[in-house]
This record gives structure tokens, sequence and C-alpha cells, in this order.
């Protein structure tokens, strides 16, 4: 049984009992009602009638009297219950009490009957007796009918809304169908293009849609970054492989000299700490995206672990590039002092890759009430407009011809997933020929 139909039979039963509960209480109370009016009704009809035929008579002579009015039906006994004037149009077994003001109910095949007897006196009429008797299944005729009438609209009213909820549900729950099936497509056939695009909408299903075509988006988006990681590792990893198995042919084949040995054995000693790089900056990035690195929070001299990586930048670097520093001291913050070291080495050393022999590199240290900001700016070769959103994705180069200094494309990725750790950003502003700022901005009380 499909979600719809069972929404739908369950709301349908629960409009019967409501509407079943509802007619009965309305049904009750309206006999209620109804012998509330027959005992008012027929006591006063009964006591004004006794009133009439009691009373002297006006100059215009005695009126014919009417011996059935307001439903009642009423008649004269005598004193020894002799029927004298009017009927009564029912056939009672029992005999009827005759008591003054006594007000009874007869029971009799079904059918419910009030009597209600009253002493008449004066003019002559002592000792005889007036009789009204109105009949309750007469009465609750108009009421069992307008009750049977209302029983077959309110079917009617359920099954027009059964109906009509159906095939809302079924309208509103298609779009479940689009999903599954795309589910399905892409489970059989692997094509994450697929998508539901119901279109415009802001229920709840329409809703689930497009969060079901955002998640394979991004399902997509991360398998398509993975290939091309793949692809761009492998191809990363080539190179190096190449150069040292040439070395090994040369050394073995070709090599004679110790100075031509030494040499080989110096290339391949490079292209293998460029491989022991790669290798550990891909286990960097690979735990990275299975959170899997364990980050440790302290109070951390910012300055301190500034100017250290500031002193060992000098050492490594092998250029005639000036680095300039304005890092107050005294700066410190809540950080993981192993990934914020990582970050900082990562902008100084892609700051010295891209920049001009001769040129400068400036790293600055700031501080506000709540944020510290370190910003690294170099005066090289610069990143076109169109290019800024492509630096933080993996391997990406702005110029891959400076990469004998070891920058893969890895670095700048590494940033932007070190500055999210802790709760901070990192920005660009470059203009080509004239150099790049990059600035970190991160909370003090980071964790």
């Amino acid at each position: 049984m499909s979600v719809k139909l069972k929404i739908t039979l369950w709301y349908t039963i629960v409009i019967m009992i409501l509407s079943g509960v509802v007619l009965t209480v309305i049904t009750s109370i309206g006999e209620d009602m109804l012998e509330r009016d027959i005992s008012g009704r027929i006591t006063r009809t009964v006591d004004d009638f006794s009133r009439r035929i009691t009373a002297p008579p006006s100059r215009g002579g005695t009126p014919r009297l009417n011996f059935y009015e307001q439903g009642v039906h009423m008649a004269v006994y005598s004193g020894d219950h002799e029927l004298t004037e009017g009927s009564i149009p029912f056939d009672l077994d029992e005999e009827p009490k005759f008591e003054d003001g006594a007000l009874r109910t007869i029971e009799q095949d079904g059918d419910k009957y009030y009597v209600y007897t009253k002493a008449l006196r004066g003019r002559g009429s002592d000792g005889y007796w007036l009789m009204g008797v109105v009949s309750v299944s007469d009465e609750s005729y108009a009421l069992r009918s307008a009750a049977r009438t209302n029983v077959i609209f309110t079917l009617i009213l359920i099954i027009i809304a059964s109906a009509g909820g159906y095939f809302i549900l079924r309208r509103a729950l298609s779009p479940v169908k689009k999903i599954t099936a795309a589910a399905r497509e892409i489970s059989e056939g692997s094509d994450l293009s697929k998508r539901i695009r119901i279109g415009a909408g802001t229920d709840e299903i329409h809703e689930l849609a497009n969060t079901f075509d955002a998640m394979l988006d991004k399902i997509e988006q991360t398998v398509e970054r993975e290939k091309q990681f793949t692809s761009d590792a492998s191809h990363e990893l080539r190179t190096p492989v190449a150069v040292v198995l040439s070395e090994c042919e040369y050394m073995t084949d070709c090599a004679k000299t110790p100075e031509e040995f030494r040499e080989s054995a110096y290339s391949i000693k490079d292209q293998a700490e460029r491989m022991a790089k790669l290798i550990s900056e891909l286990l960097i990035i690979s735990r990275m995206d299975r959170n899997t690195i364990k980050t440790e929070f302290e109070e951390v001299d910012i300055s301190e672990l500034l100017t250290f990586v500031c002193d060992e930048q000098e050492e490594i670097q092998q250029s005639d590039i000036t680095l300039i520093r304005q890092i107050p001291d005294g700066i410190r913050a809540n950080a993981d002092r192993f990934l914020l070291a990582r970050l900082f080495i990562n902008l100084i050393s892609n700051a010295y890759s891209y920049g001009n022999p001769g040129g400068h590199v400036a790293v600055t240290l700031t501080e506000t009430a709540d944020t510290v900001t370190t910003a690294v700016e170099d005066d090289g070769i610069g990143i076109n407009e169109e290019d800024l959103p492509k630096i933080w994705e993996r391997f990406y180069q702005a110029d891959p011809s400076r990469t004998s200094g070891g920058n893969m494309g890895l670095g700048l990725s590494m940033v932007k997933w070190i500055a999210a750790c802790h709760g901070g950003e990192v920005t660009v502003e470059s203009e080509p020929g004239r150099g790049s700022t990059f600035t970190f901005t991160m909370p003090k009380d980071a964790s």
C-alpha cells in the first residue's frame, strides 16, 4: 500500500469517526431539545385551552373549539373517564391516569407519547377532565429526516474530501517518485549528472527534492575533484619517477667518472626529496579530507612563532628576495601551533616562489581586541583576476614554470583548510605585474 493511500485511508477513517460522533451528539441534543419543547408546549396548550373552554361566554357567542392546536391532540372526558368532546387519534393500550396537572410519558410499540391531564373547573365543567396527547415519533419525523439528510451529505463530503486529498497527496508526493528514479539511475548507471529539477516550490517535498539536487551537485563536484586530484597527483609523481629512472639508466649504462656518478646521484636525491615532499603533502590532504587530523589548541605566542618561521624561510630560500618583517612582540592567541606554522610556511614560501628576483616579501602581524591578522605581501608576478578563484584548487599553479622550489600547487588548499580550522578566513588581493597580498584573520579564542 502506497504512502498516499495510507494517509488518505487514515484521515478518511478519522473524518468518518468524527462525523459520526458529531452527528450522534447533534441528534441526541436535537431529541432532547424536542422532548423539552413537547413537554413545555403540551402543558401550555392544554392549560390555555382549559381556560378558554371554562371562561364565561362573550357577547359574540361561544367560539368553535379546535381540539388540535400546536401539534397537541386534546379531548374532554367526563368524571367517569368517558370521552365527551374532541378525539385522541392514538390507540393507547395503557389508560392514562387522570390527575390534575400530571404530565406522563407512555411507550407503546416502539412509539413514545406525552400525555397531560388537566381538571376543568367553572362554567358547569366541574368533574370533567381535559387531556392532551402528543406523539414524539410524529414530532421527531422531521428530526430523523434531517439526520438522514445530514448523513448522506456527510458521506458525500467525505468521499469528495478523500478523493481530493488523494489527488493532492499524489501531486505532492510525485517528486518522491522522481527522487527514487534518480537514485536508482545513479546507483545502476553511476550517472551523477542526474537531477530531480521539479521547479519552484516552498513545501517540504520541494525542499527535499532541491536538497537532493544540491547533495548530488556536491557529490559530483567531490568525485570530479577526486578524479582531478588523482590525475594531477599521478602527473606530479610521473615526472620525478621518470627522472630517477633516467638517471639510474645513465649511471648504469653511460656514467664513467666519479663526477658523473655524483651528478646523477644528486639529481636522484633532488627528485626523491621532491617525491617525499609531495607524498607527505598528499597524506596531509588525505587526512584533511577525512577529518582525521587531530588539532591541539593552546595559547600560542603568534609573534614568536611567525618570527621563527621567517628566520627558517630566510635560511631555506636560496634567493636574493628581501624579507621584511613587521611583527610586534607579545601577540598571543589560542591556536594549533603545528597547523598555524604550516599556514605561515606555505604563505611565505609561496611569496618567495612567485616573487621577482631582487624583490621583497613583507610579513605583517597585527591584532585587535578579538582577532589576529597576518598579511604576506610580495611584489612578484601577481595573479590574473579570472585566476583568483582557482588558486585554492589543488595542484593549480599560476605559473607552472616556477616550481623549482618544490611548489606543487597544494599549499594554498592547505592554507584555506587550516584557516577554516581556526574559525578564520584567508583572502587575496592581486594585480598582474605588481604582486599579491594574502591576508589571514583568525579569532584570538579559536578552538
